[in-house]
């Protein structure tokens, strides 16, 4: 959670918006977020399942995974997030 990027990929064709060092900054943001409220919140309120901001060019869900990791997915604008963070939290917690 310190924003360090570990593992990358995108699909081919898909135009990239920022920046590698763009990104890493993004995420260290994200990290700190998370862990903010991990400490702070979580006790109160539950731990945090994922994370959703919407762009007018994308959007991206932060999931928190094991270990202190996070997971950055990034889709576009008119994407049906619903399925697409379903998708996502049955992978990331091996849900049917």
């Amino acid at each position: 959670m310190v924003g360090d990027i570990e593992v990358t990929g995108q699909s081919e064709g898909i135009e990239k918006f920022l920046t590698t060092e763009e990104t890493k900054e993004n995420l260290e943001s994200a990290a700190q977020a998370w862990l903010h409220a991990r400490k702070t919140i979580a006790k109160k309120i539950g731990k945090g399942l994922y994370t959703l901001t919407a762009y007018e060019k994308l959007k991206r869900v932060t999931v928190p995974l094991e270990d202190g990791f996070l997971l950055l997915a990034t889709m576009d604008s008119t994407c049906d997030q619903t399925q697409t963070i379903d998708g996502i939290l049955k992978l990331v917690h091996n849900h049917a």
